[in-house]
């Protein structure tokens, strides 16, 4: 039996029976090599040209990885999370660095604007002036 050659661990979604027709297997392979690696994966956040994989804690940005230190990956995660909401410098301190934190609010300031450069300076995260930032909805 030829199913039985098959290994427990090779992932099996899409077989075609002899005799195959032509077009069915092309069709079936453009339907595979057009299907996202990642498109059921949960740990992914996407927006636009930014995609956060949370389980790796790894940020790409226009398809090329990104490295930020922890807390700009945090800031950025959360920020993306609620994308659209303005928050002020003080949110964001008690939020991202935790309410013991008694650094001044422009570590923010500093934070975001690291971010900014690394996101080779997307307008993706907008300041919200006399109030704070915001993770821009159409993005």
């Amino acid at each position: 039996d030829s199913l039985d050659v098959l290994d427990s661990t090779v992932d099996v979604d899409d077989f075609v029976m002899d005799p195959w027709n032509t077009n069915e297997v092309i069709a079936r392979a453009r339907r595979i090599m057009h299907r996202r690696p990642d498109a059921d994966n949960k740990d992914l956040i996407r927006c636009g040209d930014l995609v956060i994989d949370v389980a790796k804690c790894e940020v790409a940005f226009r398809g090329r990885l990104v490295e930020l230190t922890f807390k700009e990956y945090e800031l950025l995660r959360f920020l993306v999370n609620n994308k659209g909401r303005v928050f002020s410098r003080e949110a964001l301190l008690n939020s991202v660095w935790g309410y013991d934190y008694y650094g001044g609010e422009r570590t923010v300031d500093v934070h975001i604007r690291r971010l900014r450069s690394k996101l080779d300076e997307s307008e993706c995260i907008e300041t919200v002036r006399n109030i704070g930032y915001r993770f821009r909805e159409d993005t």
